[in-house]
């Protein structure tokens, strides 16, 4: 376990799961123990993901594939509206969010299929409850499949400057409402400051009163006396930056930096496994996306799109899926 740099990995997940609990116990203390159980769980599935053969899958990618997109389509079919989107289903008393359960498994196909670009039916069923943030995470899952296949490679630019050219049509007539307006204050976050533009401006406030030090624990304002909204989900990083100062927000660039890493450098001692190496890059690139969205509009750089930090957010489907997704990483 501790042989070829994974050393490092387990003391990246040890300042991650430090401070993750640090910041929880500080600023939503009710859902310490709840968080607790998801990293004990999270562990668990993660050697758990140590017995998966990603070869293996390639026999049973369609039936995961279909159980995957039915997954999905549940929060749209039960019709549970939460903050205006069907994101969330209750079992037993428990919330799950099936876009983060299915992200390992959707990446376990994409690893093993000859048709990369039907994950394209799960990003569409994601953005149908809708969920931005969500469908953009599903969606870098297919960027490793993308620079290994050529043909796959030419296809996406021409998709992309599609897209791209297409672009205002896709903001007039497929983004809903609460999306246009993100992008707005993104751009102008002043134009409505006590409304729409509201959080990101207090993020910004959060993230600069720390200093190099922080405000100590439990004494930020901005995030103790609730002007950061979604402080422990969205906004955690803000929340950190505000009671841990400059310097915790170091330790966990390194973390993460030490992290991605043992991740790439795993994928590139495995380039004789194809499924392996596609599969590893794609939880990577999970991670180094999702992480450097949230904090891009955390302060300011980027709009919101509630896509958790990695690790750091409060979200036990989040954790336990990362957690499972490394344990198969480290199958072989």
């Amino acid at each position: 376990m501790f042989k070829n740099g994974r050393l490092s990995l387990l003391i990246s997940f040890g300042v991650l799961f430090c401070i993750n609990i640090l910041m929880i116990s500080s600023i939503a203390p009710s859902l310490v123990v709840k968080q607790l159980i998801a990293w004990l769980i999270g562990f668990g599935l993660f050697f758990l993901g140590r017995q998966i053969n990603v070869k293996q899958i390639n026999s049973s990618k369609w039936l995961i594939f279909i159980i995957c997109c039915i997954f999905l389509f549940l929060p749209i079919l039960l019709n549970n509206i939460t903050r205006g989107s069907r994101r969330w289903i209750n079992i037993a008393g428990t919330t799950i969010q099936p876009s983060e359960v299915t992200k390992p498994w959707l990446m376990l196909v994409l690893a093993n299929s000859n048709i990369p670009l039907l994950h394209l039916v799960p990003v569409g069923i994601v953005m149908m409850q809708p969920d931005l943030g969500s469908a953009i995470s599903i969606l870098c899952l297919i960027i490793p499949v993308i620079f290994y296949d050529k043909k796959i490679f030419k296809l996406s630019l021409i998709i992309g400057v599609c897209l791209l050219t297409i672009s205002p049509l896709i903001y007039k007539y497929v983004l809903h409402d609460y999306q246009k307006e993100r992008i707005v204050n993104f751009i102008n976050p002043l134009s409505d400051p006590l409304g729409k533009g509201y959080n990101v401006i207090q993020s910004k406030i959060a993230v600069g009163s720390g200093g190099i030090f922080g405000k100590g624990y439990k004494k930020g304002t901005q995030g103790q006396l609730l002007f950061l909204p979604e402080k422990h989900t969205d906004f955690m990083f803000a929340a950190t930056a505000e009671e841990l100062g400059l310097t915790g927000i170091l330790i966990i660039f390194f973390a993460y930096y030490f992290l991605l890493r043992n991740l790439f450098n795993k994928a590139y001692n495995t380039t004789n496994n194809k499924p392996l190496f596609l599969f590893t890059l794609g939880i990577a690139f999970q991670i180094w996306i999702q992480a450097f969205i949230n904090i891009g509009m955390n302060i300011g750089l980027l709009p919101v799109t509630g896509i958790p930090l990695p690790f750091i957010s409060v979200g036990g489907s989040s954790i336990m899926t990362l957690l499972l997704s490394i344990g198969i990483i480290y199958s072989s």
